[in-house]
């Protein structure tokens, strides 16, 4: 084949491949996605409530956190005598999954006493292989 001939097929070609790549590039996406409305996203989760889940957090009973708490300041190492352990007594609140580690951080309003005054902390809650609650007091 003759020189002229090759490299008019080369630029040929590579017209045409220049051609279609800025074909490609500058041609407008198909759109395949529409957006609803809020009347239609609101008519849809009221007709089916399990396509927007509410999220639920298993926490102690407040029986279940006054026992794990007992049980977690009984061992703590500031308790000087085990024998004569204060009379506590726990109001539980509001709980929400910890943002690491396993189990719940509560809002809890504990007594150390029943004269006390009553001390709002952050009690964070888990479940031990046994099922029984676990306390962690910071």
């Amino acid at each position: 084949m003759h020189q002229n001939a090759i490299i008019a097929i080369a630029a040929t070609l590579g017209i045409m491949a220049g051609a279609y790549g800025t074909y490609i590039a500058t041609s407008e996406p198909k759109v395949e996605a529409q957006a609803i409305s809020k009347a239609e996203l609101f008519a849809a989760t009221s007709a089916d409530p399990s396509l927007c889940p509410i999220p639920t957090v298993e926490a102690p009973t407040e029986a279940e956190a006054l026992a794990a708490y007992r049980k977690a300041h009984a061992a703590s190492p500031p308790v000087w005598d085990r024998n004569n352990l204060p009379e506590i007594s726990l109001a539980l609140g509001q709980c929400d999954k910890t943002g690491a580690g396993p189990g719940v951080a509560c809002m809890t309003s504990v007594k150390i006493g029943p004269e006390a005054r009553p001390i709002d902390r952050i009690v964070g809650f888990a479940k031990s292989a046994s099922g029984e609650w676990i306390a962690t007091i910071n």
